[in-house]
């Protein structure tokens, strides 16, 4: 069965710019969050994550929500970037994406305009 059909929830498509900060104390680098669901994400990045490797995504969303999740590495893909299963996520977080997954391909925009600041933590 193709991965996409064993997901438990759908996909968001976000290609929202973030920053990556990975826990071996290297240079923060500029990466993307491509999509997320209730139950993950998949980053794209210049580098590969290790497979396990923990995973902690903190971002804004205005008025003043902060989203946060912590998760998992579950699939690298190298230099393309690496899915992440999430392992708690907080009730902000899934009240952001309820409200992308209702808002209609003209809304997204606007809500995804509301979100400052996203970094990720990988160690």
């Amino acid at each position: 069965m193709p991965a996409a059909e064993r997901r438990q929830y759908p996909r968001l498509p976000l290609n929202l710019d973030l920053t990556l900060v990975v826990g071996d104390g290297s240079e923060p680098q500029r990466g993307q969050l491509r999509d997320i669901s209730q139950g993950g994400c998949f980053f794209t990045a210049q580098f590969g994550a290790r497979r396990d490797g923990r995973v902690t995504m903190d971002f804004v969303v205005l008025p003043r929500s902060i989203c946060n999740a912590t998760g998992r590495v579950v699939r690298d893909q190298g230099g393309d970037g690496f899915g992440v299963e999430f392992g708690a996520v907080n009730p902000e977080l899934q009240e952001f994406v309820d409200e992308l997954a209702a808002a209609s391909p003209a809304e997204r925009p606007l809500v995804l305009s509301r979100v400052l600041d996203p970094e990720i933590h990988i160690a």
